[in-house]
C-alpha cells in the first residue's frame, strides 16, 4: 500500500514555479529591508567583498576624521592658551 500522492507533470511543474517565485519574493523582500541589493557572499562573492572592504576602509576613515577633529581642538585650545598668556 504506497502513501504517497501522485502529481501530473503539469501540477509539479505549476509548484515548482509558484516555490520559484516565493524565493523571488523573499529575496526581493530582504533587499528592500535591509537597503542593500547583496546581503550576504552567496547572492554575488565579488560585490559583497568588495564591499565589505569599502565599509571597513568608510569605518577607518570615519576614526581618523574623528582624530583630526580632537587634534584641531587641542590645537585650538593650545592656541587661546597662548593667546592668553600674551595679553
Amino acid at each position: 500500500m504506497s502513501s504517497g500522492i501522485t502529481l501530473s507533470a503539469a501540477t509539479r511543474q505549476n509548484l515548482l514555479v509558484a516555490q520559484d517565485t516565493a524565493n523571488l519574493l523573499a529575496t526581493t523582500q530582504n533587499r528592500l529591508s535591509t537597503g542593500k541589493k547583496v546581503n550576504s557572499a552567496l547572492d554575488n562573492p565579488t560585490s559583497f567583498f568588495t564591499s565589505q572592504g569599502l565599509d571597513s576602509r568608510s569605518s577607518d576613515l570615519s576614526n581618523l576624521l574623528d582624530s583630526i577633529s580632537n587634534g584641531v581642538q587641542v590645537i585650538q585650545a593650545a592656541n587661546t592658551g597662548l593667546t592668553s598668556l600674551q595679553k
